[in-house]
């Protein structure tokens, strides 16, 4: 049984190899050549950090109960009326 985001990350990593591959092929070594590796090799970086962080976000949910499902959507709830609160009330002990 394969993970279909593994394959996804593979995919996406693979399609960004190529085009560095294919953007060097076209550009003669230099400067301009340099500028290309590097900005190919933090959209490489930024690609492999963000798949790391949902990975971990997704195995978190995955494993998500109901009761965790309602408890985050209680809190975001009551989180503005909570700040509006304390916002009256320090406006209010400012006064």
């Amino acid at each position: 049984m394969s993970n279909p985001h593994i394959e996804e990350t593979s995919q996406e990593e693979a399609r960004l190899y190529e085009e560095l591959r294919r953007a060097l092929e076209d550009i003669p070594q230099g400067k301009e050549r340099e500028q290309v590796m590097q900005r190919m090799i933090r959209q490489l970086k930024s690609a492999n950090w963000r798949n790391g962080r949902l990975n971990g976000v997704k195995k978190y949910w995955r494993d998500a109960r109901p009761v965790k499902l309602w408890i985050w959507i209680a809190a975001g709830a009551l989180a503005p009326v909570v700040f509006f609160c304390l916002f009256i009330w320090a406006s209010l002990w400012v006064e």
